[in-house]
């Protein structure tokens, strides 16, 4: 096939999430073609924006007045990447992102819309338009569409089976689109094996350095990786789950586990801050803040995806370690944990990281989000294993990660960059 010069875009978006999403999917397509693209390349900004990392506020349809207002935006945008990089992507890569305003459906259809009609305007040929991790929609500018299964209801599989050309276009995959790998866990091991050595006679690290390098010794371990709330009363994370899960923990040390939590962006300043006293007066257990520390001015209520709370500057001493996860996932006999709120788990599932995802305790309710019970399903036991079960299991028979094989859980990557790639050359073959 003809690979030359199928390299991929997107719109930069502040979600570290979706943003993981999109830079696998870019990443997978530089692999398979060997086209090389670094992120910098990957993301069309906003004007006063010079790096992808930097910026705070999604751009979506639904924040202008019509769709020529969204356009007459993003134009500029689109001169200021084309100008700055000597690359025409054929691929643009779009997620599907629901902490957008407005409607997300209409939202990305628009964006594609805005692309295609760039290209055209600016005849620089075609472009295929994908978007990541979606529900089943009629899209008009959309041209491949990637559905986890675990998002799919009965009525949407009814539509799939009655609507032949719709069905072409979609990709359903077993877990979402991500930007882990094995390879990534222990490019970060190495790198966080290092910072441990050069901060163990830092002041502001010395106790923690000490139970971290407690924590290498211990033979088998475990990381629980949390989740939170989200902006509606659909999933609540409360101190009473919190509470739990460090029960749990107190009961795998018993058993000789090193414990390790990490918080994500999602999870409430009060429940990181009651599971970082409780680690601070246990001398076997962690805990590592991974949730970005707001400014004062970003000190508002709206802004709950940012840490404030009691310990910023405690929290602000951690940062000189980085973010410990995913290197954490690199020492041998590691179980993580992903609440059931947390897609997270097709990550490690796939990276063929022991798995277990916490289902008792965390309030979601089955009929707004039945994609995370959904989810839940179709991993366990097959793929992860139920976080209880495991607990019972370590305590009971003294049961260790490397005795939980479960089997990997095939990468959905490989199958939609392959489709894309094909419907490029395609695309590129009937332009001959």
């Amino acid at each position: 096939m003809n690979y030359k010069n199928i390299y991929a875009f997107s719109l930069a978006t502040p979600d570290v999430g979706y943003r993981n999403q999109i830079l696998g999917a870019i990443n997978a397509i530089s692999e398979l073609t060997g086209n090389e693209q670094t992120p910098e390349t990957a993301f069309v900004l906003p004007l006063d924006i010079n790096h992808y990392t930097e910026i705070r506020q999604s751009i979506s349809f639904a924040q202008y007045k019509n769709y020529a207002a969204f356009k007459s935006a993003l134009f500029p945008m689109l001169d200021s990447y084309f100008s700055q990089n000597h690359i025409v992507p054929r691929v643009f890569v779009a997620a599907y992102n629901l902490t957008e305003k407005g409607n997300t459906e209409e939202n990305t259809d628009m964006l594609c819309r805005v692309i295609k009609e760039y290209y055209a305007q600016n005849n620089l040929g075609q472009v295929l338009t994908t978007v990541l991790s979606s529900k089943v929609h009629e899209y008009k500018y959309v041209d491949l569409i990637n559905v986890p299964k675990h998002i799919m209801t009965f009525n949407s599989r009814i539509r799939l089976l009655q609507n032949k050309k719709l069905r072409k276009k979609v990709l359903i995959t077993i877990g979402t689109i991500n930007n882990f790998s094995r390879k990534n866990i222990n490019e970060k091991f190495k790198i966080l094996l290092r910072q441990i050595d050069a901060l163990e006679k830092d002041v502001d690290l010395k106790s923690e350095i000490a139970k971290l390098k407690q924590y290498i010794q211990t033979p088998k371990k475990v990381v629980l990786c949390l989740g939170g709330r989200v902006e509606g009363p659909e999933i609540i994370f409360e101190i009473n789950y919190a509470q739990k899960l460090f029960s749990d923990a107190e009961r795998l040390v018993k058993n000789n586990y090193g414990v390790i939590f990490v918080n994500g962006p999602r999870t409430p300043s009060n429940v990181s801050d009651f599971l970082f006293e409780q680690a601070q007066n246990h001398p076997s257990i962690l805990f590592f803040n991974s949730k970005r520390i707001a400014t004062e001015e970003e000190k508002t209520p709206q802004n709950w995806r940012l840490y404030f709370g009691r310990y910023e500057k405690e929290f602000k001493k951690q940062q000189k370690l980085g973010n410990i996860y995913p290197g954490i996932l690199g020492f041998d006999n590691t179980l993580v944990m992903h609440t059931l709120d947390s897609y997270a788990c097709c990550e490690t599932a796939n990276a063929a990281i022991p798995t277990a995802i916490s289902s008792r305790g965390l309030y979601i309710s089955p009929k707004v989000r039945y994609d995370c019970y959904n989810l839940y399903k179709l991993l366990c036991p097959k793929f992860a294993i139920d976080w209880d079960e495991f607990v019972d299991l370590a305590s009971h028979t003294n049961a260790e990660p490397q005795d939980i094989s479960p089997q990997v859980l095939s990468s959905p990557l490989r199958a939609f960059v392959e489709n894309i790639v094909n419907k490029v050359v395609e695309m590129q073959k009937k332009k001959i």
